[in-house]
């Protein structure tokens, strides 16, 4: 598996805004032309419940699916671009929490 070291520092940007979270890549499958599907998956810390799962052709970075928490978002179809949205969704999150306790 060959990830770009931007989406690698992207997905450590993610897992450093949203605390007590982790994620985890794993192949899905590889289709007869070798393309193969990988998805990312992400976890809470301490209760190992799935919180958010991507799915994406390695070759090309293709997002084919995504559910991602309350995410709503149509669906980027670059993977960095996803990255970038899910990060911003949850700085905006947040902010709505830091509001909510002043």
């Amino acid at each position: 598996m060959d990830l770009s070291v931007t989406i690698l520092n992207l997905l450590t940007k993610l897992c450093n805004v949203r605390k007590r979270m982790r994620w985890q890549i794993r192949c899905n499958y590889v289709d007869s032309e070798g393309k193969a599907v990988f998805n990312i998956l992400f976890y809470e810390n301490h209760t190992n419940n799935l919180y958010g799962d991507i799915a994406f052709q390695q070759s090309s970075e293709t997002v084919l699916y995504c559910k991602y928490a309350n995410f709503q978002e149509e669906t980027p179809s670059n993977l960095t671009d996803l990255l970038l949205d899910l990060i911003n969704y949850e700085k905006s999150l947040l902010a709505t929490e830091t509001k909510n306790y002043d």
